[in-house]
């Protein structure tokens, strides 16, 4: 067996970059594909010879200049919700090493027609007092305060909110009037489900709000608010899966970098490491890191999973480049909470990179389920195309009679999975029992905490593990953990 080497399993972009930190260091790793293009999610799609991000994919960088140095990576927590907000320097130091970013104009959203600045992902809390029911938010705020327990405050780490479902939490904090105006539809269009059937914790995961009752009462007043919009950014001319394919690149080219792309049978431990047995082949490693789901993890090492009945939503994203001559109005990213549209989400990329050329790429998001209530029940892309153009011809984003230079549909396998008690509750299970069984494999990404994947946490996670070698451990487990292993 070579000394230090790592096996890595999956795709996630996670894994790519501990793999080329360990690789940098000296160290041999093999990472190991069994399926999937590298980087995930993140990888982008190449249609035509044009680079698209699969739908809104964005760095979020927020006062990184006064966040944690690179001396306090090993207190990263990966089951900590939004932790990685205090490393978001060392994101912003990571991605310069592959594009300029842009800091892009506020996103919108269009709400009974009209286009206000975004309030369900940016917090642009100067929306609140332009909105028509304003009157009526004010009322309903001034009226009703939420318990101590569900106010807003407590959402990361309350105990209510272990089992507090969104519409609850939703309805109490902003009251019945927003949440019926504009939580409520765009979830049932995003996501196809009512907001009770989700953890009000896992907000951000639906990319829906949870904002503190006084701060929005302040807002639909008209009063200033000490809370500035969230800032987004995107590489300057380029995309986020032009980043991951550079990180490809490198992977792939490394000296110290062995890559398998074969599907994973069995993981054992040994006595000086692991065997790691795939489709035609045996690898043996001092150390073992696993970037998919849990339970993928414990049939390779011979354990059951957790049996849960998940709920997933039929997410699907258009892919359109369109001439600029054919542009009727530019918008970073639009929200869409009316009804009447299948679209919830239309980021237009081009826009995102500063880019001055002949074409505009755009992601439009759209749930198929809710497309077939509007349209009926037609899975042909020609129809499905047809009808989006129209959409966003209505909503005054392009001309009428446009015909795009590309447009294409694809739907994300598997779908969006609903962050409720049942599918929270079963990771968390297969989590604690390879912790308890193997506290010694590393989990990152998918296995790292409950939805704890975004683009920021994975750059985070690859960085934490190379410089480090830790396990990122739950805090609340991790000594029993090893108490029981020992």
């Amino acid at each position: 067996m070579m000394t230090n080497h790592t096996v890595i399993v999956g795709n996630a972009l996670a894994g790519m970059i501990a793999a080329l930190e360990l690789a940098e260091q000296g160290k041999q790793v093999t990472l190991v594909n069994p399926g999937g293009p590298l980087g995930g999610y993140f990888a982008g799609l190449q249609i035509d010879g044009v680079m698209f991000d699969a739908g809104l994919v964005k760095f979020e960088l927020d006062g990184y200049l006064n966040q944690a140095k690179w001396s306090e990576l090993a207190t990263y927590d990966a089951t900590v919700r939004n932790d990685v907000g205090r490393f978001l320097n060392i994101v912003h130091e990571w991605a310069l090493k592959y594009s300029t970013l842009n800091q892009f104009s506020m996103p919108k959203m269009m709400v009974d027609g009209a286009v206000y600045d975004d309030v369900i992902l940016s917090n642009a809390y100067n929306s609140f007092s332009q909105f028509p029911f304003a009157k009526d938010c004010i009322a309903e705020l001034q009226q009703a305060q939420p318990e101590a327990s569900i106010h807003a405050r407590q959402k990361s780490n309350g105990d209510a909110y272990e089992t507090l479902d969104y519409a609850t939490a939703s309805i109490a904090n902003h009251g019945k009037t927003m949440h019926e105006k504009i939580i409520a539809p765009y979830l049932l269009k995003a996501q196809g489900v009512t907001a009770d059937r989700m953890l009000a914790r896992y907000h951000r995961v639906a990319w829906l709000p949870l904002f503190y009752p006084e701060t929005l009462l302040e807002s639909y007043q008209g009063k200033p608010v000490n809370l500035a919009p969230t800032k987004f950014h995107y590489p300057k001319l380029s995309s986020v899966g032009a980043i991951v394919t550079q990180v490809k690149a490198e992977v792939l080219a490394h000296k110290n970098i062995h890559y398998v792309t074969q599907a994973v049978q069995q993981v054992t431990k040994t006595e000086t490491g692991w065997q790691v047995r795939c489709a035609d082949s045996e690898l043996n490693a001092t150390d073992l890191v696993w970037t998919y789901q849990p339970s993928q993890l414990l049939k390779c090492l011979g354990l059951q999973p957790t049996p849960v009945q998940e709920t997933k939503s039929a997410i699907a994203v258009s892919f359109f480049r369109i001439k600029k001559a054919d542009i009727r109005n530019v918008y970073t990213l639009l929200n869409v909470v009316d009804l009447n549209c299948s679209l919830y989400r239309i980021t237009n990329q081009t826009a995102c990179a500063e880019d001055h050329g002949d074409f505009m790429n755009i992601a439009a998001e759209f749930n198929s389920d809710y497309f077939r209530k509007l349209y009926g029940d037609s899975t042909d892309d020609a129809f499905i195309i047809e009808k989006l153009l129209a959409e966003l011809a209505h909503m005054g984003l392009i001309a009428a009679d446009t015909v795009p230079v590309i447009a294409a549909i694809k739907r994300i396998p598997g779908g969006f999975l609903v962050p409720d008690a049942a599918a929270r509750d079963a990771w968390e299970l297969d989590q604690r029992t390879i912790i308890q069984h193997y506290p010694e494999i590393a989990l990152l990404a998918m296995s790292s905490g409950f939805f704890a994947t975004s683009l920021n946490d994975q750059v985070v996670q690859g960085l934490h593990y190379a410089a480090t070698k830790q396990h990122i451990l739950p805090v609340d487990i991790s000594e029993q953990a090893l108490a029981i292993s020992a």
